[in-house]
């Protein structure tokens, strides 16, 4: 029974690192997409306000929810009555499809790990949410990183 429980956390602990390792070769791709993102909107030059992008980030931190997070900034989309950060050339839609295109990312990374260690068997939803989770809070967190940036040296 011990050697079943040791192959068992032996297989759990190949299993994130190989998740891990598979997010870590996408971070290229999306720092690249988020600078474009940031840079394209003109984010920087709006009255969005570096705490705001924190406190997205927060919320993201917070939840394993990723439809919580979209569902924060499309209520802070709302509220920006006039369109001078979140609606400020549609950056919050846009950041909103943004993060729903990781959901694409989220299933190739469980795939290739699936591939990698064939003994998983097929990815299943709970999996993918959390890679798409882990994906998103990578996104936000080098958003609010290159923001800072952006809105500092404009």
């Amino acid at each position: 029974m011990t050697e079943q429980k040791t192959a068992t956390q032996s297989q759990e602990l190949q299993h994130r690192m190989a998740i891990q390792y598979e997010v870590d070769q996408a971070l290229n791709k999306i720092i690249s997409d988020m600078r474009g993102l940031v840079d394209d909107t003109k984010i920087a030059q709006s009255f969005m306000e570096k705490n705001q992008m924190s406190n997205l980030l927060a919320v993201a931190l917070e939840t394993p929810s990723v439809e919580l997070v979209k569902t924060f900034i499309l209520y802070q989309v709302g509220r920006d009555t006039g369109s001078k950060n979140w609606r400020y050339e549609n950056f919050g839609e846009a950041l909103v499809k943004r993060l729903d295109k990781l959901n694409e990312d989220a299933k190739s990374i469980a795939n290739a790990v699936r591939k990698t260690i064939p003994l998983l068997g097929t990815p299943d939803v709970t999996e993918i949410e959390a890679i798409w989770m882990d994906l998103v809070r990578q996104y936000l967190g080098q958003l609010n990183r290159y923001f800072y940036y952006r809105k500092e040296v404009k």
